[in-house]
């Protein structure tokens, strides 16, 4: 486990406060937490760019192509 410091502003220190408290969770957990969620965002971001990357516009409309040209169902059907 390591040790980060960092400077924020008054009020999100507050703000922080409170909801780890309201989760019933340590300032430190909370904020890991968090950190961990926006990690695996921008994880989950790079991964589908690069897979994006391999691909191509053509290669969708083929795929696309493949698909039974039918009628929606009427609860999939857009209102005019």
């Amino acid at each position: 486990m390591s040790t980060l410091s960092i400077s924020i502003p008054d009020s999100i220190r507050e703000r922080v406060e409170v909801l780890a408290k309201e989760d019933g969770v340590g300032v430190d957990s909370f904020v890991a937490t968090i950190l961990c969620q926006r990690v695996a965002v921008a994880d989950a971001d790079s991964y589908v760019r690069r897979r994006a990357s391999r691909g191509s516009a053509q290669q969708l409309l083929d795929i696309l192509s493949l698909a039974p040209h039918v009628e929606p169902e009427p609860c999939d059907s857009l209102s005019d």
